[in-house]
């Protein structure tokens, strides 16, 4: 993963893939208990050069809060699982919004996630969190939804 995140990417498509799985990949590192991965240490000192070992800190003490604040106990894949679980996919979301300025997204997902009196404390955290990726160019997609289809309209057989 880490030689395939280095090659200079085709479209910004394959930026933010490369983003995701490298967020991905740290959450389950450090949830793993395995916050001295040289590989993944170099990965993000390639990215964020001298800021490396302060991203790594934010990562850690957004996850630390988000643990200890959430409603109840989050689903997260082992390092090497292909799959990624929904609780995973909605952080990547919500990672996504904060660097997105999307206030309100952020909110409801916060909303959704974390105790009601934690979530000021959490979101700071991942403003910044947030803030550190997007200044080491480790930008997540925002998930764009299609608009909802209009209303169904039911036709009266008589």
């Amino acid at each position: 993963m880490a030689n395939a995140c280095r090659q200079e990417p085709e479209t910004s498509e394959d930026t933010a893939l490369c983003a995701g799985h490298l967020v991905l990949w740290t959450w389950r590192k450090f949830v793993a208990g395995d916050y001295g991965c040289a590989l993944l240490a170099r990965e993000y000192e390639s990215r964020a050069g001298d800021g490396a070992e302060d991203l790594l800190n934010a990562f850690g003490d957004f996850l630390v809060l988000l643990g200890r604040s959430s409603r109840r106990t989050l689903s997260v894949g082992r390092p090497l699982c292909v799959g990624v679980t929904l609780d995973e996919g909605q952080v990547l979301r919500l990672i996504a919004a904060a660097q997105g300025g999307d206030g309100a997204l952020v909110t409801a997902h916060l909303s959704w996630l974390v105790r009601s009196g934690s979530v000021q404390t959490v979101r700071g955290a991942l403003d910044r969190l947030a803030g550190l990726l997007s200044a080491s160019g480790i930008v997540l997609p925002r998930v764009q939804s299609p608009a909802p289809c209009g209303s169904a309209m039911l036709r009266v057989a008589r």
